[in-house]
């Protein structure tokens, strides 16, 4: 089983600049990943630009498909992560990260969100995490801290993809580096830059598992948003 983790940027077309649909449906079917966990997902809003993005790949492609709500842009217009997968989707919950009551550091901050869901490789329920980690350093503490809980509260095998906006020695990755396996850390592919994805000049994308055996891991050259997608096949452990 394929999974995929993209930051499609609300599906802007990295080339053209411009936010492009049908494009992306055509990439994603290109791609054919079994599982796909997507950040910078608009939802319907007040503002033209904010469609049901979710809906229009499911129907484009026949998939199912969950959006989680992360923050409120500008007003009333929603943004946040999802998953689109081929196959059964058989729970899944959208987790708020607290936002950090320091708000002292100089960058952009945003309210963000986890994906939690169940799904079936090889007959094996596995828990998947899909997250977009925030800029400011107190915001990934609290990502972290979030994501930690939901990996101990569960006993299935665990994948955990997304966009960290931290490079791979960062500290705060060390809680989650002692409770799953990076997928970087048996495929040189993997290891490869993500971002921005015409000329990459750091890693801030993962998958990460615990339980499974990950058979091929890499980072794709597509340059199809501003980050490059990174893939992992897993199969249930005999």
């Amino acid at each position: 089983m394929k999974f995929m983790s993209f930051n499609i940027q609300h599906a802007t077309d990295y080339i053209r600049q411009v936010i492009d649909l049908d494009y992306f449906a055509k990439e994603i079917k290109r791609l054919n990943p079994d599982f796909l966990g997507l950040n910078e997902v608009m939802n319907e809003g007040d503002d033209e630009e904010y469609t049901d993005q979710v809906a229009f790949f499911k129907k484009e492609l026949g998939w199912n498909g969950f959006f989680g709500l992360g923050a409120y842009i500008d007003g009333n217009n929603p943004f946040g992560n999802a998953i689109l997968t081929k196959h059964q989707i058989k729970s899944v919950e959208n987790v708020p990260i607290p936002d950090p009551e320091d708000k002292s550091e100089d960058t952009y901050y945003e309210s963000r969100c986890v994906i939690k869901a169940v799904v079936e490789v090889d007959g094996v329920d596995v828990c998947w995490i899909v997250c977009h980690m925030g800029l400011a350093h107190l915001e990934r503490v609290n990502a972290v801290e979030v994501i930690c809980r939901l990996i101990d509260e569960t006993e299935m095998p665990v994948i955990l993809m997304g966009d960290f906006n931290v490079e791979p020695d960062g500290e705060v990755l060390l809680p989650i580096r002692k409770r799953l396996l990076d997928t970087a850390d048996s495929f040189e592919g993997a290891r490869e830059l993500t971002f921005p994805s015409d000329k990459p000049f750091k890693k801030i994308d993962y998958i990460f598992y615990r339980g499974l055996e990950c058979e091929s891991a890499e980072t794709l050259h597509d340059v199809i948003a501003d980050h490059l997608p990174v893939v992992a096949e897993f199969k249930a452990k005999k």
